[in-house]
């Protein structure tokens, strides 16, 4: 049993930290991952009660920075509120539409490279609509995608952290 237990926990940090890129919650997974399997091993096999709430903590910081940062970047750049919720959808649709796409040039990167794609062109088309000027509506979205940069970097750093911690304690019990 520890061998599928082990195996279902690195599965799960390791989807966790490839949906990060896609605006998906890979923190999340991941913390979820590591609080399944200290309650199925009882906290009795490397992941303990006390790391379970500091990866709660990191995980409720890295969920939400990534908005705040994206929502940072917009208002700094000149975009409006709705922008900036506007590209998380933008980014998900580019995601899901363009990805495929710049797969083809771009390899596994072309997902990404639509995400942060449909976030920017989102932004760049409400704010063209609502401001009726390019130059203020290419620079909010630059700041969007920026902030969106900044939150998904944010994230990975803190993704792999927890995914280090984990890993480290399941391995050095």
């Amino acid at each position: 049993m520890d061998f599928a237990v082990n195996l279902l926990l690195f599965l799960g940090i390791a989807v966790g930290l490839v949906v990060i890129p896609f605006g998906l919650p890979g923190i999340g997974i991941i913390f979820g991952s590591a609080l399944l399997y200290a309650l199925v091993t009882q906290f009795q096999h490397g992941v303990s009660l006390t790391l379970i709430l500091v990866l709660g903590a990191f995980t409720v910081l890295g969920e939400t920075a990534d908005n705040w940062l994206m929502a940072a970047g917009a208002k700094r750049f000149g975009a409006s509120t709705a922008a900036a919720w506007l590209s998380l959808l933008g980014g998900f649709l580019g995601a899901l539409i363009l990805g495929p796409l710049l797969a083809v040039p771009l390899n596994v990167v072309g997902p990404v490279a639509g995400a942060l794609s449909g976030a920017f062109i989102s932004v760049v088309l409400y704010e063209r609509r609502k401001k009726q000027n390019w130059p203020e509506a290419l620079r909010a979205g630059w700041g969007t995608l920026l902030g969106r940069v900044a939150g998904i970097a944010l994230k990975m750093v803190v993704g792999v952290g927890m995914a280090v911690a984990v890993i480290w304690s399941v391995l050095a019990r």
